[in-house]
């Protein structure tokens, strides 16, 4: 491990082993002893070298597994992913997995349930966030019938880049948005899932997911306590929320209860290992098949993006 960054991911996943109760994790120093790898140096910018630069994978590759939160995967390594597509499931070497890490990194850090619960709420959902994706967008365009929604289109603000004292106030500003909210919309931004979700599922707050090729974690029965609103069917986005108005207290707490069960500290370590072993149990091809294909998958991940955003561009034609 060499950056800042791998020293965030080694920490936080050990905490998250050391706090488990239900599983029994032993570090051990050397790979050939492993009987699991977390490969975590991987970023971004640079996914194709570093992995042709990884010994350990190279070796280990049906062990060894990637943990990466980030917007944009790529399909080179099996493992979990903060945002992999749903279309990624059929060759069962994905799982979605939630955002601790970025949590630590750009906190914003969720008030007590007893402030969260205080009060009336005023606002049948809302949604404050950048027009990071024509999803967004079209959102920001919308004109609802009533005044109980919020909608603010914050593209000014960078909460990855800003300061304390900026990040704090937008900080205070959102919690208090969702306070007064019966649920809140998780439209998919830059990445086909949000940290959003996550957060809402901590403060009790029914989600609204909108975005068609998210992939769900395992475990939660996300259809107890999440609506899902088609993409194309956002313009009767309102109509469709209103249908289950008088549920947004049931769904809340069953939000919450998944959240504690599957993504909370004490039991998130139990979840990464289960989706892990789903992985292993469900993968139809030995991982090395995708080692020796790694130039194939170079090109499927450079066409993915173009191809979703001629797809948005179509799209924008025929509603005109």
């Amino acid at each position: 491990m060499g950056s800042s960054s791998d020293s965030i991911y080694y920490s936080e996943l050990s905490r998250l082993a050391r706090l488990c109760r239900t599983e029994t994790t032993i570090l051990v120093s050397t790979p050939e002893e492993a009987d699991l790898i977390l490969i975590i140096d991987i970023y971004e910018t640079n996914w194709y070298s570093n992995l042709r630069r990884n010994p350990i994978w190279k070796q280990w590759p049906e062990k060894s597994y990637a943990y990466q939160e980030g917007n944009y995967p790529v399909p080179f390594l099996h493992g979990l992913y903060s945002s992999p597509p749903n279309s990624w499931t059929g060759s069962g070497r994905f799982r979605a997995c939630a955002y601790p890490v970025t949590q630590l990194s750009f906190p914003n850090p969720c008030p007590p349930s007893v402030e969260m619960s205080a009060g009336p709420k005023d606002l049948l959902f809302s949604f404050s966030g950048r027009a990071s994706h024509p999803v967004r967008k079209r959102l920001f365009e919308l004109v609802f019938p009533t005044e109980d929604t919020v909608i603010e289109d914050t593209s000014a603000y960078d909460h990855f880049h800003c300061t304390a004292q900026q990040r704090t106030s937008a900080s205070r500003h959102y919690w208090e948005l969702v306070r007064r909210s019966k649920y809140a919309l998780c439209p998919r931004g830059s990445a086909v899932s949000s940290i959003r979700l996550f957060e809402m599922m901590e403060t009790g707050t029914a989600p609204v997911i909108i975005s068609d090729d998210w992939m769900p974690p395992m475990g939660p029965k996300w259809e107890e306590f999440a609506l899902f609103i088609p993409e194309r069917e956002i313009g009767s986005l309102y109509e469709k929320i209103k249908a289950h108005e008088a549920e947004y207290i049931q769904r809340g707490e069953l939000a919450r209860k998944a959240w504690e069960q599957y993504f909370s500290s004490e039991n998130h370590w139990e979840f990464i290992m289960a989706s892990l072993r789903h992985i292993k149990k469900q993968q139809k091809y030995p991982e090395i098949v995708y080692v020796r294909a790694l130039v194939l998958l170079l090109v499927q991940s450079w066409l993915r993006p173009k191809i979703e955003a001629l797809k948005w561009r179509i799209r924008a034609v025929i509603r005109k």
